[in-house]
């Protein structure tokens, strides 16, 4: 394979990888959360009930409801109104509750005429789990507006404690259980993160390795064990975002790869491109370009806001986050201009023995 063609090969692959891969390049988030210097704390439940768990989950975009108490939780939508009922017989959710639509997603959503008309108190009960355990984005508990606070866009380098409503600085979720009121409150704090000059600084230095490497005569191999290393960061950075989610251990696992469908993909070509490369086969280059390409931008380049939030939705420590984005987009960058290059003969001749005796006459 000429180098002209092979160059051809890696520009082709890499537009159709990353053309139908770009829509989901947003996936890498827990229930539609990012990073965010916004920060949710629970500091209390009140009066406190054995058997009622109450918690944030998933970097403050849900709430947590585990009721063993023998007796039923009933939580109070934004009116007021009858909302969920965990218990015994598992989770209850009102059709006419305004909340429940509302609360459908990170971002919210517009409730039907009948749930909006309804008056206060109205019910029309819908089972969805037969556990006592319930999960909701509510919104009384995180930032909805489209722009900071005005106390956060005066001076984002400090800290600050977000008032979510004019006479408590602390956010409330009212519910009841049997006939006792109980209030889960806790508050929202703007929390400036770090700099992300030092992270930054290790992109440019893994990127700069590989592409030395790329220019060795042992380059076959070289490229072939940065893939792997590639392919191994991008694959504990899915499984931590999997593990940030709440639920069981399964389904967070499972979330790891239906909320980064198109990984698999990156790692399948990533595999292929090592065993090529290892058998001294040029055309190993094309695969290690699409695949380095493919985990930079999808695994690093969308996930650039970890290196400088305070809030990181991971599974494992937040300096682990951003570790596996900078090493994705160093070394996915490194390897794909490395291969490039290799390619088209700037590093050397792509062509090894390999290539040569399965070349015709």
């Amino acid at each position: 394979m000429s180098a002209m063609r092979r160059t051809l090969l890696v520009a082709t692959a890499v537009l159709v990888w990353v053309g139908v891969a770009a829509q989901p390049a947003s996936a890498h988030s827990v229930s539609g959360v990012s990073a965010t210097n916004f920060q949710t704390t629970l500091r209390s439940v009140s009066p406190t009930v054995p058997g009622l768990e109450v918690k944030v989950v998933e970097a403050g975009s849900r709430l947590q409801a585990e009721n063993r108490s023998g007796q039923e939780l009933l939580v109070l939508g934004y009116k007021g109104e009858p909302y969920l009922r965990v218990g015994p017989e598992g989770v209850f959710q009102n059709k006419l509750s305004p909340a429940t639509y509302i609360n459908a997603s990170r971002k919210g959503g517009t409730p039907p005429p009948e749930a909006e008309q309804a008056k206060v108190g109205d019910t029309d009960w819908e089972k969805v789990s037969s556990e006592p355990i319930a999960r909701w984005h509510d919104h009384r508990i995180h930032w909805m507006g489209n722009i900071n606070p005005p106390e956060v866009r005066n001076d984002p380098d400090k800290r600050h404690v977000i008032k979510m409503n004019a006479n408590d600085p602390q956010w409330s979720v009212p519910m009841r259980l049997g006939t006792q009121d109980i209030a889960a409150k806790g508050d929202l704090v703007w929390e400036p993160g770090p700099s992300p000059l030092p992270w930054f600084a290790l992109i440019v230095a893994s990127l700069a390795v590989v592409v030395v490497l790329g220019r060795r005569p042992g380059w076959a191999a070289s490229l072939a064990m940065v893939t792997a290393v590639l392919l191994a960061v991008d694959a504990f950075h899915v499984l931590g975002l999997g593990l940030a989610n709440a639920g069981e251990l399964g389904s967070r696992l499972t979330k790891s790869i239906t909320q980064s469908p198109f990984q698999p993909l990156a790692w399948a070509v990533g595999i292929l491109a090592i065993v090529w490369l290892r058998r001294g086969r040029a055309d190993g280059l094309s695969l290690a370009a699409v695949a380095g390409l493919q985990i930079a931008f999808l695994g690093g380049v969308a996930d650039l806001g970890n290196l400088s939030r305070s809030e990181v939705p991971f599974g494992f420590a937040a300096d682990l986050a951003r570790l596996a984005v900078a090493l994705s987009v160093g070394l996915g960058l490194g390897l794909a201009l490395a291969a490039v290059l290799r390619a088209v003969g700037l590093f050397g001749p792509a062509r090894n023995q390999a290539d040569d005796a399965l070349a015709p006459a």
